[in-house]
């Protein structure tokens, strides 16, 4: 008779292939991706989530393990912390690169209301519907909340790491950029494209003087660009998903200029950000150490990296 654990290996990989068939089929009738076979123009974004779902099913074989555990909630305090002291420890090449940040939104400062009156110009009920339907969500948590739990349930049944892996600390980015972004938000208090008639982007109202308008950054870009920011660092051994990830980033913050609740400085400032909140919580949620296996036509092994940081 065959022992038990021979019965056990014969049915693991049907069982690990029907979950995955299982996540894959519920979170794409959650995108109506079956209307998208029969009509494309509803929505080319599910085609981004079904890749970015198939890409977790790719394993390594690593030593950063992140669980649902005592040590992932105490994370949420660490990378607190790390956030706000982290200019005190910024050498000069940081602080160069926050002052070109700054000039930079400067310039795109300059060009805001160029830039609100051309998107405003060329808007219609399509580019409506594309980024209502499409993009907007991933910043509003709707598509990319799910997104997060697909990968969690992909990791914990296939006892996939990466997937798992990205799926907390995606979750973890997403609530951490939330509260983060209210910082500027309620510090500069700068007007909406909506709120004047006509719209001017250089009213700022400062704090302690309301918390009505909120415009800069962009809560949604930031959101979002610290949740691709997680899944594209972890993913970044495969090209196709950081161009993906920062696409859909990307087409979400331009769904705020779209919808006129937003200037292309607040988009700008919240993509910048959401990506540094991103790779924060992604290198303080991996060990030092990471292993991981190569192959060229020559040879095959593993590569072995440490973070010195």
């Amino acid at each position: 008779m065959p022992q038990i654990s021979q019965i056990f290996t014969d049915f693991k990989q049907p069982l690990v292939v029907l979950s995955k068939k299982i996540i894959a089929t519920i979170f794409c009738k959650y995108l109506n991706v079956v209307d998208l076979c029969t009509n494309y123009k509803k929505s080319v974004l599910s085609i981004f989530f079904i890749v970015l779902c198939f890409s977790s099913f790719a394993e390594n074989s690593d030593s950063c393990i992140v669980k649902l555990n005592k040590r992932y909630f105490k994370s949420y305090l660490k990378n607190t912390k790390d956030f706000f002291i982290s200019p005190i420890k910024w050498n000069n090449n940081q602080w160069f690169t926050f002052i070109g940040f700054v000039g930079i939104t400067e310039i795109i400062m300059s060009e805001d209301l160029n830039i609100q009156q051309y998107s405003q110009k060329i808007r219609s009920t399509r580019t409506d519907n594309i980024v209502k339907y499409g993009f907007e969500p991933f910043g509003s948590g709707i598509y990319s909340m799910p997104l997060m739990a697909a990968f969690i349930s992909h990791g914990l049944i296939s006892k996939n790491k990466r997937g798992l892996r990205v799926g907390l600390l995606g979750i973890e980015a997403y609530l951490l950029s939330g509260v983060f972004v209210n910082i500027p938000k309620y510090l500069f208090n700068r007007h909406r494209p909506y709120h004047d008639k006509p719209s001017d982007p250089y009213i700022f109202d400062g704090p302690f003087t309301g918390d009505y308008y909120r415009s800069f950054f962009s809560g949604h870009t930031t959101s979002v660009f610290a949740v691709a920011t997680i899944v594209a660092s972890e993913y970044d051994d495969k090209p196709l998903v950081p161009i993906l990830c920062y696409s859909i980033a990307t087409l979400s913050g331009y769904s705020r200029i779209n919808d006129n609740k937003h200037w292309a400085s607040d988009v700008f400032g919240g993509a910048v950000f959401g990506y540094v909140i991103g790779r924060l919580i992604y290198k303080n949620g991996c060990d030092k150490i990471k292993i991981i296996p190569s192959q060229t036509s020559k040879y095959s092994g593993v590569s072995i990296f440490y973070n010195l940081n």
